[in-house]
């Protein structure tokens, strides 16, 4: 199985490639926005993995939660390049790449924001078993203090495109497919004053 993730989400461009067993990624900040460097950079990586664009077998974008624009750019590459190429293009939320760096019944993703805000999600297994949330840092501690206490593995980490790689594959691997929409937890240009539960 050959796939290529993107995860345009945050400051730095992070891609990976699965070639076969093999696995080659890239997670920089560079000095141009992603929409310059973006397709350079998957070029240089798909010539390191020995791939050309056409022997890819689906192509994954980080869906959010991060900057909005950041989400764009990724998704409309995947959507677009995917399309031409007549192959699945995957929405893979970084809350489940997060959870799926980490076993347990019961875990809590947790990704970071902005002035120590968390975005964070429960899920059994890789089922998730609620929405996506945006919390500032008081919400979030007293939600975590719940948590802790039904005995939730907490899996707090900022996921790279390497991440995104497992959950395409099973997403790929199943005939129903989530749904290739964004995961926007805050309005573009938005800054919290009292961000939701």
């Amino acid at each position: 199985m050959n796939l290529l993730a993107v995860d345009t989400t945050g400051e730095p461009l992070s891609l990976a490639v699965r070639a076969g067993e093999k696995v080659y990624a890239f997670h920089r900040t560079l000095k141009a926005p992603h929409d310059e460097t973006l397709l350079p950079q998957i070029d240089r990586l798909l010539k390191r993995a020995d791939l050309e664009l056409r022997d890819l077998d689906a192509i994954a974008a980080a869906s959010g939660p991060g900057r909005f624009t950041g989400i764009r750019i990724g998704m409309a590459y995947a959507a677009v390049a995917a399309g031409a190429l007549k192959i699945p293009a995957l929405a893979v939320s970084r809350l489940e790449a997060a959870a799926g760096k980490i076993e347990g019944k019961l875990i809590c993703a947790v990704v970071p924001g902005w002035r120590e805000e968390k975005f964070y999600q429960v899920f059994r297994g890789a089922s998730s078993v609620g929405p996506a949330v945006w919390a500032d840092p008081k919400l979030w501690h007293e939600r975590e203090n719940d948590l802790r206490k039904r005995h939730a593995v907490i899996a707090e980490c900022d996921p790279t495109a390497e991440d995104l790689l497992a959950p395409a594959a099973r997403h790929l691997a199943r005939k129903r497919r989530p749904v290739f929409a964004p995961l926007y937890l805050k309005p573009a240009g938005y800054e919290a004053k009292r961000p939701s539960r």
